[in-house]
């Protein structure tokens, strides 16, 4: 049974690499294997267009995946820990990383800790 269904059209460029990659990879004859793991001798795939392929999608989530900011220069008050300490029942650590989260900022990080409750 033949598969007719044509790839989606690539709408940017990352896309159109990566399914330059992925059709490189296929093979014009598929060979039919029950083992679960495939033999080498039936692989059929282009090491360097496996390279590329895996380099694309490596590329694309550390792209996606925001920067950390930097919490260990924020500032954070004494009364503002005790305060989310005594209203949301936390230890400090778990106070002061919450402040940390939200730069500092009590009426941030207490509406934060509100809608995550």
């Amino acid at each position: 049974m033949s598969d007719d269904t044509q790839p989606p059209v690539p709408t940017n460029a990352e896309d159109l690499k990566r399914q330059k990659a992925l059709s490189a990879m296929e093979s014009t004859s598929i060979v039919a294997d029950d083992s679960a793991a495939p033999s080498s001798s039936t692989s059929t795939a282009n090491p360097e267009a496996l390279g590329a392929a895996l380099g694309s999608i490596t590329a694309a989530a550390a792209a996606a995946a925001p920067p950390k900011p930097a919490t260990s220069a924020v500032k954070i008050k004494a009364e503002d820990v005790a305060l989310v300490m005594d209203q949301f029942e936390l230890t400090k650590p778990k106070a002061t990383d919450a402040l940390r989260r939200n730069g500092g900022d009590i009426i941030v990080t207490l509406r934060a800790l509100v809608t995550a409750s």
